[in-house]
């Protein structure tokens, strides 16, 4: 039986999302917007990656762990969905359709990766992913727990969802890994798929938050991630030989964001 736990999570968000964009912090929070746009893209590209190859995983645990992972994934997609179009309609029908068109050029590229790439291909670029992630959402509760930002429930839904969503990538943190190791193995070839996999994921959160910037009257530049820029090291040692996300101490603030979230 896994340990990964499928919640289903319905947020309730309200009509306009004001504390969303500008916000306090616009860098910051125009990227976590843009991230969250490409997540009914990215996360369904990973639940067709990991799909296609559940039938070659022989070990019990690890098949029953990528069926909660992939049960947590679809929760995560529909929610940002959810949200997303709150926030296209808040920013107004010019700036959505110049989103939708990086949108679509994603999802392009994700549907492509599905239809022609290799599997090792498709699961460097899903491990590659999920170790950035797990190494964003723990500097995010490195922050909270040095009262940076906040990790609980006073907030509204559009934090309640990230706090969520990141707990819920350092709990299912191993499994891509895992797979990964299971069925291709190499470090080599896994750093260097890792590597390409962000370079391609971050240019389009890049196209994003341009656009997201210049709605909200700021420069069109390209910004280094507050997570990176406190969390270098960590995600750094994503690319290392010994790197295994198992090793990695998940701490308190993660447990006790999804106590509060019951299972399926």
């Amino acid at each position: 039986m896994s340990s990964i736990v499928a919640r289903k999570v319905k947020f309730e968000f309200p009509d306009a999302l004001d504390d969303v964009l500008p916000g306090a912090a616009p860098i910051d929070e125009t990227y976590l917007v843009a991230f969250s746009l490409t997540m009914p893209y990215l996360e369904p590209y990973l639940i067709r990656t990991f799909r296609a190859c559940a039938d070659r995983i022989a070990d019990v645990e690890l098949a029953a762990d990528l069926r909660g992972f992939i049960a947590q994934e679809a929760q995560h997609f529909q929610n940002h969905r959810r949200v997303n179009e709150i926030i296209r309609a808040q920013l107004g029908p010019t700036v959505a359709a110049e989103l939708q068109r990086i949108e679509d050029r994603l999802d392009a590229d994700y549907r492509r990766c599905s239809e022609h790439k290799s599997m090792r291909f498709n699961l460097q670029y899903a491990e590659g992913f999920e170790a950035m992630t797990c190494a964003m959402a723990m500097t995010f509760f490195d922050r909270a727990a040095a009262g940076v930002v906040s990790a609980d429930g006073r907030f509204g839904a559009w934090q309640q969802l990230w706090a969520w969503h990141a707990a819920e990538e350092v709990e299912h943190r191993t499994v891509a890994f895992a797979v990964h190791e299971h069925l291709c193995g190499g470090w080599a070839r896994r750093a260097v798929g890792a590597a390409c996999a962000q370079w391609h994921f971050q240019r389009y959160i890049t196209r994003l938050q341009k656009v997201l910037l210049a709605s909200q009257g700021l420069p069109r530049r390209a910004h280094l991630p507050g997570w990176l820029r406190d969390g270098r090291g960590r995600y750094l040692r994503t690319f290392l030989p010994g790197y295994d996300p198992a090793a990695i101490d998940p701490g308190p603030i993660a447990a006790m964001i999804l106590a509060g979230y019951s299972g399926a």
